[in-house]
């Protein structure tokens, strides 16, 4: 086995807005990618791979690990994205994993880090996307930032690292084609180093579906969000799910498009952004467990299924209130950050 590892570090958004395809696509992805590392003989004596979640907080799931270890972790999405505590996290793995060059050894290759995320942080990422730059200077690990979807904002990648990637749709293909591009980096990476080569390593071409990112984002932070995410719960099975409302361009309403299971809400998160009346809102996603149709909301604030056949009181799954009947017209709902 080779001494001198090549340390690889996968930077993962949990944020709830990936709930759904996307994250499964994420899990297969690295199911996919340690398969075809396994494959390669170089890769598999020289590769050690880590996760690193992040959403309101983040987390190394997965420690720095021999690819014939590792296990892919399950990925469970929560709400924020908390890009500042997982670089700040990653700046604490590389000082505490890399084993560095002295007089007399060889140290660790320098480590390859691919952060993916699909929105913008809700954190103050400055601080530490300063201290990355600053720890990567000289440079300390080759940092890839993969922006997934529309509403990424490419810009606040590019205070991480030079190499932003843009993925416009965030399709189960699209995702499919990431990792492929992925394992095929990390071989030539592994290969490259294994012949010896002391210049910069050249990465494959870029799939279909993902493109350099323009330098000036067309982001706009001020202009109304694209998505809007609402908590709530299965009235017969009190599970909880997240509503997906997607923002129409032509008359800036929001139009119901996908619900997502969820395992866990975290309180408190509800009152960190203003609410949207329900005005603004165009339909009701079904409910992913028990397929209702129909949405109403408690004096509590809590958010829940119900079928239009339903006849006589309901329960809150909320505060277990016992409700009889809406009152009609329009009314404000707490949002999720998504």
């Amino acid at each position: 086995m080779s001494l001198r590892r090549l340390p690889v570090y996968l930077l993962v958004d949990c944020s709830e807005s990936m709930a759904g395809p996307a994250i499964a696509e994420v899990e297969r992805g690295v199911q996919t990618l340690v398969s075809e590392l396994r494959g390669n003989p170089l890769a598999l004596e020289s590769a050690y791979l880590s996760v690193i979640t992040f959403a309101r907080t983040a987390k190394q799931v997965v420690p720095m690990t021999e690819l014939i270890e590792f296990q892919p972790p399950k990925l469970a999405v929560r709400t924020g994205t908390s890009l500042g505590a997982a670089l700040r996290l990653l700046l604490e793995c590389l000082r505490r994993d890399i084993v560095r060059t002295t007089p007399t050894t060889k140290g660790d290759y320098r480590p390859l880090v691919f952060l993916l995320t699909d929105g913008q942080p809700t954190d103050d990422y400055r601080p530490a996307a300063a201290a990355v730059r600053s720890a990567n200077n000289p440079r300390i690990a080759n940092i890839y930032a993969i922006g997934c979807g529309p509403d990424v904002d490419t810009a606040v990648l590019r205070e991480v690292t030079d190499i932003v990637l843009h993925m416009p749709e965030a399709t189960p293909e699209a995702f499919r084609q990431f990792f492929i591009w992925l394992s095929t980096s990390v071989q030539t990476a592994s290969t490259r180093l294994g012949e010896g080569g002391g210049q910069p390593i050249e990465m494959p071409a870029l799939p279909e579906g993902i493109e350099l990112a323009p330098q000036e984002s067309d982001f706009d932070p001020d202009e109304d969000p694209r998505q809007v995410f609402l908590h709530a719960h299965c009235q017969k099975s009190r599970k909880p799910y997240l509503m997906r409302f997607a923002r129409r361009p032509h008359d800036g309403r929001y139009e119901a498009i996908a619900s997502h299971p969820l395992d866990a809400i975290e309180p408190g998160d509800s009152n960190l952004l203003p609410p949207i009346n329900s005005a603004l809102l165009d339909g009701c996603p079904p409910c992913p467990y028990c397929e209702n149709d129909h949405g109403g909301m408690c004096q509590c604030g809590a958010l829940f299924c119900v079928s239009p056949r339903q006849r006589g009181p309901v329960r809150c799954p909320g505060c277990n209130a016992e409700l009889t009947g809406g009152q009609g017209g329009h009314f404000d709902i707490k949002r999720s950050m998504g």
